[in-house]
């Protein structure tokens, strides 16, 4: 049945063949689509006294000139001058017969016809399809549920029928009331058993294939020990599953999507050893991107040697525990020292030559001046030595501060200035 609204694309192809062929025909019927010449023979007379001249020639015409020969142009251009004594050309009278202008546009819309005319055709036969494809499901819908319907009223009918015929037996005394109870626990018995062998089939099953990903898991390990042996590299690892084996996964995983990430620039950020310092107002989420660079570059091998803050076991607690550090500094006289240590620290480390990198996070530069006047001194100290040592020391240093409210910000910008680094 035809919906509302529902293109007649049975009546669009037929309609498209037809003006289709009719273009075809119309352009067929072109009179004479190609150029001619009219030729007439009309030859002079050799007469050429004065009282028979004109005599003679009007007999030669009479005879020859009213005759015109039509061929194509081309045939005259190309056969003319083939004869072996050619005619003067002052007797040949030619007549150009221009072609007639032939219709091209029929055969353009004969082709946008057909074209039209079969496309419809071509979906009226794709949706015929898909209804009688989706009419089909339908019935097939219908029969199972027909199916499960009949199939549980069955069910249901045989049992009201087993149980009325039980309560008949056991009033008229057929069976007694030991029967009854002993007929229902038999029933319970057998529903229970099915109940716990469906179980131990679900367990059977879970239990296979636990055993086929630890079998996976292990013949993985073996691979990865393998391909480790083949390049030469750590022949004497065990073949077992081991926390390294996963670390070194999770690392190359994380590694991986830092590189596909805006091509790679996050990557080089995390291993470069350039200090970073992040400024911005209160609540710019200063501490959270530290945190979450730490812990990208912990996740990557960097340990992390020592975190200062004073709100460190206050309010960014559950940040900092995401972290794993040596040391923690979370008061003004601690984190002074530790800005002390951390100068001599990397002097020791340059003239180690050390082949890993290690992690110190500040947060923050806000205060720090306003601590005491030995500050004021160690501050600029800290700073020139955070750009001039901390690539040779292999220190991934991160500072926070706040957005150009504070001298200490002042004095970062003068110890950037005055830096090699």
């Amino acid at each position: 049945m035809k919906k509302k609204g529902e293109l007649p694309l049975g009546g669009l192809a037929v309609a498209g063949l037809a003006i289709g062929t009719c273009c075809a025909t119309l352009m067929g019927e072109t009179v004479r689509p190609y150029d001619m010449v009219g030729v007439k023979f009309c030859p002079k007379t050799a007469n050429i006294r004065k009282n028979n001249y004109e005599k003679s020639q009007q007999q030669l015409d009479k005879e020859y000139c009213q005759y015109e020969h039509k061929m194509l142009s081309e045939v005259w251009e190309k056969k003319q001058y083939e004869a072996l004594k050619p005619l003067p050309e002052n007797s040949l009278i030619i007549r150009d017969i221009p072609a007639t202008k032939t219709t091209h546009w029929w055969y353009l819309l004969s082709i946008a016809s057909v074209g039209g005319g079969v496309l419809s055709w071509a979906i009226k036969c794709e949706k015929v399809e898909e209804d009688a494809h989706y009419e089909l499901e339908g019935y097939k819908t219908q029969i199972k549920i027909f199916g499960v319907n009949s199939r549980e009223e069955r069910d249901f009918k045989t049992d009201t029928v087993r149980n009325q015929w039980v309560g008949m037996r056991f009033y008229s005394g057929l069976i007694s009331q030991e029967g009854v109870n002993e007929r229902f626990n038999n029933l319970s018995e057998v529903v229970s058993a099915t109940h716990a062998a469906a179980l131990k089939q679900f367990d059977a099953g879970n239990s296979e294939m636990d055993k086929t990903i630890a079998e996976n898991r292990l013949d993985a390990a073996k691979a990865d020990k393998e391909r480790v042996k083949l390049q030469g590299k750590g022949g004497d690892r065990d073949t077992t599953p081991t926390n390294q084996n996963v670390d070194e996964l999770r690392m190359a995983e994380l590694t991986k999507a830092l590189k596909a990430h805006e091509d790679g620039w996050l990557l080089d950020l995390i291993n470069s050893v350039k200090p970073i310092f992040l400024i911005g107002d209160m609540g710019s989420a200063k501490t959270s991107m530290a945190v979450s660079l730490g812990l990208i570059r912990e996740n990557l091998g960097h340990r992390i040697h020592r975190i200062a803050d004073k709100h460190l076991n206050g309010e960014n607690s559950d940040k900092w525990n995401l972290l794993k550090p040596e040391c923690k500094h979370d008061n003004n006289s601690s984190i002074l020292e530790a800005l002390q240590d951390q100068i001599e620290r990397r002097s020791e480390r340059i003239n180690q030559r050390p082949t890993s990198k290690e992690q110190f996070i500040l947060d923050e530069f806000t205060q720090l001046a306003k601590i005491s006047k030995e500050a004021n001194v160690l501050i600029p100290l800290f700073v020139t030595s955070t750009y001039s040592d901390t690539r040779k020391a292999k220190e991934l240093f991160i500072g926070v501060t706040h957005s150009f409210t504070n001298a200490s910000l002042a004095t970062v910008f003068l110890s950037c200035g005055n830096a090699d680094g």
